[in-house]
């Protein structure tokens, strides 16, 4: 070790050679702790050492080079003491800054252990929340610090994600692709996952900030659509018509129930309770979750031929191909997927114009409005967790508020001639 004292300067940096053994240091003579390091590599770097306590600590400034030069780093030299006179510990706090987790550390925390803190919440919503978060935030701020990730850096990474710059296509399978859009759906998802994610952190003590709380999105469109009691009625002949026997049942399910599709589609038999002429479905299979305990799904006797044909044709089936499920997969032992595109044909071939297989459950909500049924009853049907969700409905029931305001003018113009 070589120890050499003496204004560092440029020239006097520049003349620092390799010690024969350790290192070689020179140290300032106008700012105390202040000094250069030079390694056995050759490497120079700017430093300032200092006590905390009974302990030493030396922290590092930079290399010597652009930005750091004597000038530089003698001005960080003395903005450090000054920190370390006021309290403070800049060792400490780089040291610390370096053992914080990045964002994509936190992302993997909450997909792994997330779920255990969240009972009620659907393992399919984790799947699309972990579908968000890996192909869009750890795209965009998997790399950095997550608690140096400011409002302003979330509110970018959330337009560019309106603005389709993660989007790509992905390969799934052998064959398969996914495509990632992006878009303003897609952003407002995304926000809403990571705002819960970095919640979810500084509940368990990974994170000091949530980033993502309150950063401004447009509203979400109105995409609603309630299909008249005509065209439902076009709707069915047309799924009988076009669709397989599976897919075809499963929809006429969903119109009949206002069911949503993953409660239908996933449906078993164990849900099934014919005595009672209702589905009863376990917190885990609602969206709910365990807000509202078990959701009771009541099938009027349309859905339940449906399902008592299903369970006579299951029952002719050898015992160990009987599934669990009421619409099983035809490769393994699963449930079928893929409902939209059957869906859309069958709505092509009825000449309504192409819905989302969830207005099947607003045109349910619609035609119970239309048959004088309440908000309240509407809302236990849907198995509505909060009557806001229930509210959508309100405009749909204003018929008997036109009657009575047309009765009131009625009588007023009507008292009103008797006195001419």
């Amino acid at each position: 070790m070589s120890y050499q004292r003496g204004k560092i300067t440029k020239r006097s940096v520049d003349a620092l050679t390799i010690a024969d053994v350790g290192e070689t240091r020179l140290w300032d003579t106008e700012v105390k702790g202040f000094l250069v390091r030079v390694r056995r590599s050759g490497r120079k770097t700017y430093a300032v050492k200092y006590r905390v306590g009974r302990r030493q600590r030396l922290y590092t400034i930079g290399t010597h080079g652009s930005p750091w030069t004597p000038e530089t780093a003698r001005q960080a030299a003395l903005d450090a003491l000054d920190q370390i006179r006021r309290g403070g510990d800049p060792s400490g706090a780089k040291a610390d800054a370096r053992n914080e987790i990045t964002v994509a550390q936190l992302i993997d925390l909450y997909l792994a252990e997330g779920p255990a803190t969240k009972p009620s919440k659907r393992a399919s919503t984790w799947e699309i929340d972990a579908s968000n978060l890996n192909r869009h935030i750890r795209v965009l701020l998997g790399g950095d610090i997550a608690n140096g990730v400011t409002k302003a850096e979330a509110a970018k990474a959330i337009k560019d994600i309106t603005d389709g710059k993660t989007a790509k296509s992905v390969k799934t399978r052998a064959r398969g692709k996914a495509r990632i859009t992006g878009g303003a759906g897609t952003a407002r998802r995304t926000r809403i996952t990571a705002a819960a994610m970095f919640a979810w952190g500084i509940e368990h003590g990974h994170v000091r900030n949530n980033p993502f709380k309150g950063v401004k999105l447009g509203a979400a469109p109105k995409r609603e659509t309630f299909l008249t009691v005509e065209q439902a009625k076009k709707l069915l002949a047309a799924i009988d018509s076009h669709l397989a026997q599976p897919y075809a049942d499963a929809a006429k399910l969903l119109l009949l129930t206002g069911a949503r599709k993953t409660e239908i589609l996933g449906l078993q038999w164990s849900e099934v309770d014919f005595d009672r002429n209702q589905l009863r479905l376990p917190p885990e299979r609602t969206k709910a979750g365990g807000t509202t305990g078990e959701r009771r799904v009541i099938l009027a006797a349309p859905a339940l031929d449906i399902l008592r044909r299903r369970a006579t044709a299951r029952s002719l089936l050898p015992e160990a191909k009987r599934s669990k499920f009421v619409f099983p997969s035809s490769r393994g032992d699963t449930h079928v997927t893929g409902l939209r595109r059957p869906f859309q044909r069958a709505c092509e071939a009825a000449g309504l114009p192409v819905i989302r297989v969830h207005d099947l459950r607003h045109s349910f909500a619609s035609l119970a409005v239309a048959n004088g049924a309440s908000l309240f009853v509407i809302g236990k049907l849907l198995g509505h967790a909060s009557t806001k969700t229930t509210e959508r409905y309100a405009h749909l029931t204003s018929d008997p508020l036109q009657e009575a305001a047309g009765l009131i003018a009625a009588s007023l113009i009507h008292r009103s001639r008797d006195h001419v």
